[in-house]
């Protein structure tokens, strides 16, 4: 019975998980779905606020094409036309520390993530030039950074996450798994665009996997 509520109410589906092997993944399949629960709680918080300006601990992460920081502030009219455009509804406007009373659009990646759409919407939108269109290999939003401490895969709590991995748009040029000893998990290459769906899918919390802004790395 308890076997049958597990799958009923999780809506496990995978093949390999039966009644045999029940108990070594189910634990693994709970824990996940705790952390997920966890997460959407947090997500809803931070929309509740999302008026606010982003807090210091916030990575001002622009969106794709965005000019140097200075420039950006100096051309963005705040008025949205990114935000409207995108396809993945992963642009907020918040108000800007120096002005709350201008907007200004920001990717908050464990809230909703850029998709790296094949239009490149945001960037084509643009009226004021705050966003210039440019390649999708070109696109630098931050730099993504593993904390093995807290990957589920590293720390050898559920050595088959990669979601990481599975949801980058990039592939393994942005990110691959590799072994280390008995362990294995994510690491970063050299072509992150820093979109941050990593980071939406981790299913760790707080996120092993989390997008900062180039400046900082």
């Amino acid at each position: 019975m308890i076997f049958c509520a597990f799958f009923e109410v999780f809506k496990v589906d995978d093949p390999k998980i039966d009644r045999k092997n029940f108990l070594k993944k189910g634990p693994i399949l709970l824990f996940r779905a705790f952390l997920e629960g966890s997460r959407e709680e947090s997500i809803e918080e931070s929309l509740n606020f999302k008026r606010d300006p982003p807090a210091d601990d916030i990575p001002l992460l622009r969106p794709p094409g965005a000019v140097p920081e200075a420039q950006f502030l100096d051309l963005c009219e705040g008025a949205g036309a990114c935000a409207e455009a995108c396809p993945a509804d992963a642009i907020l406007l918040l108000p800007r520390k120096e002005n709350s009373d201008l907007d200004a659009p920001i990717i908050q990646p464990s809230i909703s993530a850029c998709v790296i759409c094949d239009d490149l919407s945001c960037m084509k939108a643009c009226p004021s030039g705050a966003l210039k269109l440019v390649p999708k290999e070109s696109i630098r939003i931050g730099i993504a950074k593993i904390d093995p401490d807290e990957c589920l895969a590293w720390t050898n709590m559920d050595d088959t996450c990669n979601y990481c991995v599975e949801k980058c748009p990039i592939g393994e040029m942005a990110i691959r798994i590799e072994s280390k000893g008995e362990s294995k998990g994510p690491v970063m290459g050299k072509e992150c665009v820093g979109c941050g769906l990593c980071e939406y899918h981790c299913p760790s919390f707080p996120e092993a996997v989390r997008v900062f802004e180039l400046t900082t790395v």
